[in-house]
């Protein structure tokens, strides 16, 4: 139960924000979003850009395809999924109301807190050193 209320407070702390310096085009949130997701401890821009996002009535849909992007393209584990897949949900439930949009918030605030992976830092690691190597950045499947 506290960890309910801990959410709730961070999410009217978000909504409640002066919003204004972000961008308003659902596009320009978008990519300000996934931008925010690349770089770690982003977790109060995630959820501002969100909070903004769902305040001028931008197509929820999208903002959910925008989530569901970060997801996939970070390569995130089980819990990612299931975080995201739990939130839209629950928004179907309670759709663009207070609640929906806390929802949502609390989403991009977890995918936030664990972007970027571990796997997808590892990942970047070890096309670096196969580059600074000599190979090549991509390899052909027929190639060894």
């Amino acid at each position: 139960m506290l960890a309910i209320s801990m959410c709730r407070r961070r999410a009217s702390r978000a909504t409640g924000e002066q919003l204004d310096d972000l961008p308003a085009d659902p596009e320009t949130i978008g990519a300000a979003l996934l931008d925010a997701f690349d770089r770690q401890s982003q977790v109060d821009l995630a959820a501002r850009l969100v909070a903004r996002y769902l305040t001028l009535r931008h197509s929820p849909q999208a903002l959910i395809a925008t989530l569901a992007h970060a997801v996939l393209r970070e390569d995130a584990g089980f819990h990612a999924y299931q975080m995201l897949e739990a939130g839209v949900r629950q928004f179907g439930v309670w759709g663009a109301t207070e609640e929906g949009r806390h929802i949502l918030i609390a989403v991009a605030r977890y995918l936030a807190a664990h972007s970027p992976t571990e796997r997808a830092s590892l990942q970047t690691a070890d096309i670096a050193l196969r580059l600074m190597r000599g190979g090549e950045l991509h390899q052909d499947a027929g190639s060894s």
